[in-house]
């Protein structure tokens, strides 16, 4: 098993260091695109980074300060930046977000007919428990888009201890921990998406937390109890995001390859893992289910999911949302089997008749897409869904380069990450490049939406932290 392990772990470090690679030039090359001139917008953003990154440097370094007094600030940073984020643009619900929120409005009346029969949220179910948390927000606070707001802002401040956490179990190093949590701080994505009414906003703490457990678990500072608490969280953060299947397979994966010595010990950790998992999953289903919430099960609605495959496999639209493939239901009258039969036949042809260097040519910039967008399209979102159309200062457009070019900072530590020995030696970090390789294979499968990386942005934030690893370790050698 030590020699597969070690297999294994070669082939997925250096087959991410080719990957990698399409990330850092589609990252690098959009962030040439933006036309940088000087406005309120740019000097905002280089005094804000400029001048958190300094005063954080200077307190790490500065040995009287207590790692207390450090996180303190850092968490500090990231509330201030999340609040400015807000009070900036005041946003409503729009999109797919508009409809969950009209839904809950609909749910508050006792009217359940958007999650029944060809119901929006009937045909994609994995919305209704934010239809139900919007509609518990609406019931108990006057004002629901501002409480929805306030705990988007306290969920990822939680998010940022979090991830102080989870580089403390993999690097154990204070210094380390605290450097992850403060680029979480100051990271665009989880600012820019603060006041979207999206559903990752909510499940990413729950994701972390599963992850923090997880850790704590293979590295046997707990026993199978803190496992199935992992289990737990996972399955409630997917509830929001129905995404977390992904890092069951990659849970499973490394205990297969990398925890323990015994058959037994991993069967007893999967069989564990699982349980907890779908228990919390399909109790929640069938109770909803069974009060006449929904029609469907959570994990199968109206639609399809070939659907979505096909939208994917769209080489004009390159993956994206098109009309001509979101007509398929409308154009086989909502009838599930004859809208899986029409979607297999089309993912068949794409795949079949498309020239195969034309569809290598298309994942290829299918993947650079999804990853290499530095505030994976929260400015966009952000911007989209103002109330007014005015932001009071606009960091829209042309006004977003430094969030851009911080981004690309984070990939190319990233990829020097690949290169760390260290990290070789400590196995944990492998469990991320695990989850980011399962999640770049799903994306390529399903439709393009570079919000859709945000859900495990944070994964970034992690490989870099090793990525400054390894700087350290060039200069102290």
């Amino acid at each position: 098993m030590d020699n597969f392990k070690k297999i294994f772990t070669s082939f997925v470090t250096n087959s991410l260091k080719i990957i990698m690679l399409v990330i850092v030039f589609g990252a690098i090359i959009l962030g040439m695109k933006f036309t940088t001139s000087f406005n309120l917008a740019l000097l905002l953003q280089v005094v804000f980074y400029v001048g958190s990154i300094s005063i954080f440097y200077k307190l790490i370094k500065n040995k009287n300060f207590s790692n207390k007094n450090i996180i303190l600030y850092v968490i500090g940073i990231g509330f201030i930046a999340r609040l400015l984020w807000l009070l900036n643009a005041n946003t409503v619900p729009v999109s797919d977000f508009k409809t969950m929120y009209n839904s809950a409005l609909d749910v508050l009346n006792g009217n359940f007919n958007t999650l029944h029969g060809n119901g929006y949220i009937a045909r994609f179910p994995h919305l209704t428990m934010m239809v139900l948390y919007f509609t518990f927000m609406m019931k108990v606070f006057p004002n629901a888009l501002l409480a929805i707001k306030v705990v988007n802002i306290l969920l990822s401040v939680v998010t940022i201890y979090l991830i102080y956490k989870i580089c403390k179990e993999v690097f154990e190093k204070e210094e380390y921990a605290l450097t992850g949590a403060f680029i979480a701080a100051i990271f665009p994505p989880m600012i820019s998406y603060i006041g979207v009414f999206c559903t990752e906003n909510i499940a990413i703490p729950f994701y972390l937390g599963s992850i923090y457990l997880f850790i704590r678990f293979i590295k046997r500072k707990n026993g199978l109890g803190i496992l199935a608490l992992s289990g737990i969280l996972l399955s409630l953060g997917n509830l929001f995001r129905m995404v977390a299947a992904v890092t069951v397979i990659a849970f499973i994966m490394y205990i297969i390859i990398y925890y323990g010595g015994k058959v037994s010990q991993k069967i007893k950790a999967s069989v564990t893992l699982i349980a907890s998992f779908i228990i919390i999953l399909v109790i929640t289903s069938f109770t909803i289910k069974s009060f006449g919430i929904t029609e469907f099960q959570l994990w199968k609605g109206s639609e399809p999911s070939a659907t979505n495959i096909v939208k994917g496999l769209n080489i004009e639209s390159g993956g994206r949302w098109n009309e001509e493939d979101a007509a398929i239901p409308e154009l086989c009258d909502y009838d599930y089997e004859k809208m899986e039969k029409m979607s297999n036949e089309i993912i068949k042809e794409r795949l079949t008749k498309t020239p195969p260097m034309k569809l290598f040519k298309f994942y290829v910039e299918k993947f650079g897409s999804q990853w290499r967008v530095g505030d994976m399209d929260g400015v966009f979102w952000t911007k989209l869904s103002l109330e007014d159309n005015e932001m009071i200062v606009d960091f829209s457009g042309k006004n977003i380069p430094t969030f851009q070019w911080f981004y690309i900072v984070i990939i190319l530590l990233t990829y020097l990450g690949l290169f760390n020995k260290r990290r070789i030696k400590n196995e944990v970090i492998n469990l991320f490049y695990i989850i980011f390789c399962g999640y770049g294979l799903s994306y390529l499968i399903t439709e393009n939406q570079s919000r859709y990386a945000y859900i495990v942005c944070w994964l970034f934030i992690i490989f870099a932290v090793s990525g400054i690893e390894r700087i350290k370790t060039w200069r102290s050698s």
